[in-house]
């Protein structure tokens, strides 16, 4: 009887790495948010015909959009006075302007005026005046502007 002794291989054998699929999933719907940085302030000028943002001692308003989705459509409604000393009834203009960062420049207007975003987040500035050439009596004037976002 004859024994044969054979030679065993000792193979390396790679087997496939485990693997799993790591997911991240986001559901986006086009959302804005505006936000008040600072109000600004209206001081009157040397003539007492006019009160505005850019007469010494005034102040520009800023305002913050911040949006998901598609670019926005900003909308500055016609200014008005929301506020004005009782019996004060004079005759006079509401105007209001604005700049961004990302580059809106609307001339002062009294209308209502729109301007899609530059990006999805952008600081305004805006700037008010009312000009009346019967002047004002003392107290407290607020002008207003409503701002909307839509998308």
């Amino acid at each position: 009887m004859r024994f044969f002794i054979l030679p065993f291989c000792l193979l390396s054998v790679t087997l496939p790495a485990a693997a799993a699929n790591v997911n991240l999933q986001a559901n986006l719907v086009n959302s804005c948010v505006l936000s008040i940085n600072s109000n600004g302030t209206m001081t009157a000028n040397t003539a007492g015909t006019q009160i505005g943002s850019e007469n010494p001692g005034g102040s520009a308003a800023s305002l913050g959009l911040v949006a998901i989705g598609s670019l926005p459509t900003v909308t500055f409604a016609a200014p008005s006075l929301s506020a004005s000393p009782a019996g004060w009834t004079a005759s006079h203009t509401d105007l209001i302007r604005y700049t961004s960062n990302r580059g809106a420049n609307q001339a002062y207007t009294s209308s209502q005026s729109s301007v899609t975003a530059g990006g999805l987040t952008e600081t305004f500035t805006v700037h008010g005046k009312v000009d009346s050439a019967a002047g004002f009596d003392a107290g407290n004037y607020t002008l207003t502007t409503v701002v909307t976002c839509s998308q």
